[in-house]
């Protein structure tokens, strides 16, 4: 899945996502918007599920390399995971029509989520790692949490088309909470939850 034909199918996300919805998507539309033969479409990805999930893991490739690159010059801390997270929304709301054409796409392409859900793990473990090394008790687990709540706010913010400080703000207070919490005491009688 390389080369210049590959390159402009992928490049035209935002303007496919601008024209039609996923039950609108053809490989037709596709190669159409591209200026491609549909065997150029064909040839390239064989079908358009397998063109949506590349899409979606360059959307995601291109978050997480924007993130990666804020996060170099900055010091750990709640700050450095604030800042991330408002990235991270922002990134979104840019390719809002996009990022929702994508997100309905994986509701109905089980192959799609299934990468999708793959990589939230891996980005989950990332978090649980950065508030671990912060000494936050039960790290990998609100990592796990925290992770679907940034998707959460992220689909909420690109339905409404505009940013919601006041959730922006729940996240922040959500993790600057994490932070503060005082290590889980032990019970007697009770299981003990595994380390992280």
């Amino acid at each position: 899945m390389s080369g210049p034909a590959s390159s402009r199918l992928l490049a035209a996300g935002a303007a496919l996502a601008a024209r039609y919805s996923f039950e609108q998507l053809t490989p037709e539309n596709v190669a159409d918007t591209t200026g491609l033969t549909h065997e150029q479409f064909a040839a390239q990805f064989g079908n358009l599920d397998s063109y949506l999930t590349e899409m979606n893991r360059q959307f995601l490739d291109h978050i997480l390399d924007r993130l990666v690159r804020d996060a170099a010059s900055t010091p750990p801390g709640l700050p450095r995971m604030c800042r991330a997270t408002e990235l991270q929304l922002d990134l979104c709301l840019e390719n809002r029509s996009l990022r929702l054409l994508l997100s309905e796409a994986r509701r109905l392409l089980p192959g799609m989520a299934l990468a999708f859900h793959k990589r939230n793990r891996t980005t989950a473990m990332m978090i649980g790692v950065e508030l671990k090394s912060l000494g936050c008790p039960n790290s990998n687990a609100i990592g796990r949490v925290y992770c679907q709540m940034v998707l959460e706010a992220a689909q909420i913010e690109c339905e409404a088309g505009s940013p919601n400080p006041a959730l922006r703000r729940m996240l922040a207070e959500f993790l600057a909470n994490a932070l503060a919490a005082p290590p889980v005491a032990k019970t007697a009688g009770m299981p003990v939850a595994a380390k992280d």
